[in-house]
């Protein structure tokens, strides 16, 4: 299973300069519960030292196996496409989830998208999203 980094699990924003960072409700029990099922790879277009500090803060317990940055996704105007065939894993046994669809359109069968979040602490998308990751199991 591959993630999205940016307004899929976190939202960055600055405070007098100084980068902040909120973690989407329900992530760390989405982490844990997606990592029993599948291998979890983070794919995002973010840079590689910002994408390892959001990183190393939400994944405390390891639940994400694998990290793929902006210089793994291909730049197409204004989006980094992000190509599954880089991962080195059977297509058919990849599915992305992501705010942006046009980061998956290579592959836009495999692709998941979940709306993007900023700030709000009532939202459950990835709550919700988590029965039907499990049932994809047998895609």
């Amino acid at each position: 299973m591959v993630l999205d980094l940016d307004e899929t699990l976190v939202h960055y924003y600055e405070v007098n300069r100084e980068g902040k960072f909120r973690i989407r409700p329900g992530c760390d029990k989405f982490l844990k519960e997606m990592s029993q099922l599948y291998e979890v790879v983070i794919f995002t277009a973010a840079m590689q030292d910002y994408a390892d500090w959001v990183l190393d803060s939400i994944d405390k317990n390891k639940y994400i196996s694998h990290r793929m940055y902006r210089q793994h996704a291909s730049p197409t105007g204004m989006v980094f496409v992000k190509d599954l065939s880089k991962i080195g894993r059977p297509l058919n046994k990849c599915i992305i989830v992501d705010n942006v669809a046009e980061n998956f359109s290579l592959q836009p069968d495999n692709g998941i998208f979940i709306k993007s979040w900023f700030h709000d602490p009532t939202d459950t998308a990835l709550l919700e999203l988590a029965p039907l990751l499990k049932r994809k199991l047998n895609f």
